[in-house]
């Protein structure tokens, strides 16, 4: 998903388990996984956002991609021969192209068990699920799945419960709704995940979700 967007003052960013390339100051920043709520990035300034799949960018990297949670670095420090092209398609206004970045990379480069454990996650089924899915002990599906998408499982899931809920939240349903609809076996189960990934209560966090998040949410749809 590409964006181009003036980032308010006051907002917070959601965990999220994709990577995200930033366009601010006329250089280029990588974004990794994050684990828990950040303040928006470049409040008041007008900057562009490619989010890009966690396969995607590991396989394009080639970077473990626990090294990069919760960090921003520039790209020119990863690897020049990231940088220099992908500045140019900023500067082109040519970053849509990378809306879809997996069409530009074979899936034989992904590793396959990684796919099959993610896309058991990404349905709600539990860590054991994802692992016998992959055919992998719980232990060595943890250890590879951090290197493929910088969360453990468990993170990993607990981050799409928690988005799924307050973007219902913010569509309009009820706190009890919205995190019944994402997985939740109760409200106060869905209370404690907020306190503990974004450090207040969801009633406090909502207002503040967003405007990034908004455009990213309603087009990326997790």
């Amino acid at each position: 998903m590409f964006v181009q967007v003036r980032g308010q003052p006051g907002r917070i960013s959601l965990p999220d388990v994709c990577c995200d390339l930033l366009w601010v100051d006329e250089r280029l920043w990588l974004t990794g996984p994050q684990s828990r709520a950040q303040p928006t990035t470049a409040a008041d300034r007008i900057f562009q956002i490619v989010n890009i799949d966690p396969l995607v960018a590991r396989t394009w990297l080639g970077v473990p991609l626990h090294e990069l949670t919760d960090r921003r670095i520039p790209l020119d420090e990863i690897g020049a021969r990231f940088a220099g092209p992908l500045c140019e398609m900023f500067h082109a206004g040519g970053a849509s192209a990378l809306v879809r970045p997996a069409d530009h990379f074979s899936t034989r480069l992904m590793d396959a068990r990684m796919v099959a454990a993610e896309a058991v996650l990404r349905r709600g089924a539990s860590v054991q699920a994802a692992a016998t899915a992959a055919e992998l002990s719980e232990r060595q599906l943890g250890r590879q799945f951090e290197d493929w998408f910088g969360l453990t499982p468990k993170q990993y899931a607990r981050i799409l419960r928690l988005r799924h809920a307050i973007h219902s939240a913010k569509s309009g349903k009820s706190f009890v709704a919205a995190a019944l609809s994402a997985g939740y076996s109760d409200q106060a189960h869905f209370n404690r995940d907020v306190r503990a990934l974004a450090e207040t209560s969801p009633r406090a966090l909502l207002p503040r979700v967003g405007n990034i998040q908004d455009v990213s949410d309603r087009l990326r749809n997790y």
